[in-house]
């Protein structure tokens, strides 16, 4: 438009010349009535020049401002993206219930958990097992395991990692294994069924070759976390009554915390649970425990007729802080 404009104006401008020529006289009057005409149009023609002028100024200026505003958008729009970005990108962190299914672990199973089947009915485990895992901070283990059958569902296990041995004893419920294990020979298992409301459980230690039965009475909540009543206690063997209590309660890890008091007797130990599991069929608190305090827990989901058991443990931390924990993946000898 300013162009067009500009270009419009040097024709008027040729035009009032030529126009003057033509019509002058000898007159001093009119010679001078010609000059301050032509002066008026010369000023005339620097005005619309200046008009013309401002009017490109504000223009550009205008253009500018809205080229700033344009620019300011766009960045607040890239940033706004960013921390939408930032914000996808961040992760709250992990705990021993999250599930792996997307690790890049190298020493697991190539197959996915979701695309396991579990167990039905009642298989051996026995057997010798390859093993691999990983800590709660990323390192890799690898292993193997033995295990042989006490009776019924009872088993007892040793794994070895690194050349260091651990004893464990396990009971099989379904297609959820329950163990208690520790590098010492004191330890004990208990796996509950959770009902609401109600833990159906049953355990017992490593010189034992029958189950004990206990019944925990108390909160309904999915948590489980509370003070629960032992209702039924049964030793394993000698079916001997005891009562008590049994507390639970949860650590930020996801692992549970199990602490059983019964006459002038304190057992404490931890717990793991199986319902988050995929194909998992019941829902089974394990916990693994010992008088000393020392005792871990490890849980395994059984999958692929009893070829392939997919598990997570834990081990008490330094005094009443936070237990260390990990996830382990076992395949079965051929």
């Amino acid at each position: 438009m300013l162009e067009r404009w500009t270009g419009m104006m040097g024709v008027r401008g040729g035009v009032l010349v030529a126009l003057g020529l033509a019509l002058a006289v000898p007159s001093v009057g009119c010679g001078k009535k010609k000059e301050e005409s032509s002066e008026k149009d010369e000023k005339k023609s620097s005005k619309d020049d200046d008009t013309e002028k401002s009017s490109k100024k504000k223009k550009d200026k205008d253009d500018s401002d809205d080229d700033d505003k344009d620019t300011k958008k766009k960045k607040k729009d890239k940033d706004d993206e960013d921390d939408s970005k930032s914000a996808k990108k961040a992760k709250a962190p992990k705990n021993v219930d999250d599930d792996d299914d997307d690790d890049d672990d190298d020493d697991a199973p190539k197959k996915k958990v979701k695309g396991l089947k579990p167990i039905k009915g009642d298989t051996d485990l026995s057997g010798t097992w390859g093993l691999a895992g990983k800590t709660q901070d990323g390192k890799k283990y690898k292993g193997t395991a033995s295990i042989s059958k006490i009776g019924g569902s009872m088993y007892k296990a040793t794994w070895t990692i690194a050349g260091e041995k651990q004893q464990g004893i396990a009971f099989k419920d379904g297609n959820v294994l329950s163990c208690g294990w520790s590098p010492k020979h004191d330890l004990g298992v208990a796996a509950y069924l959770v009902k609401k409301g109600i833990l159906d459980g049953v355990w017992f230690e490593e010189q034992h070759t029958s189950l004990g039965n206990e019944i925990l009475k108390g909160p309904s909540g999915d948590t489980l976390s509370g003070l629960y009543t032992i209702t039924k206690g049964e030793m394993p063997g000698t079916k001997k009554k005891y009562d008590g209590t049994v507390d639970i309660s949860m650590y930020k890890s996801g692992v549970f915390k199990v602490t059983t008091r019964s006459g002038t007797a304190v057992i404490k130990g931890l717990g793991l649970r199986s319902n988050h599991f995929p194909g998992s069929d019941t829902d089974v608190l394990s916990t693994g425990f010992n008088d000393s305090g020392d005792a871990g827990v490890l849980q395994y989901i059984i999958y692929e007729g009893g070829k392939t058991m997919v598990g997570h443990w834990a081990l008490p931390g330094k005094g009443s802080g936070e237990p260390t924990w990990g996830k382990e993946t076992m395949v079965k000898a051929e």
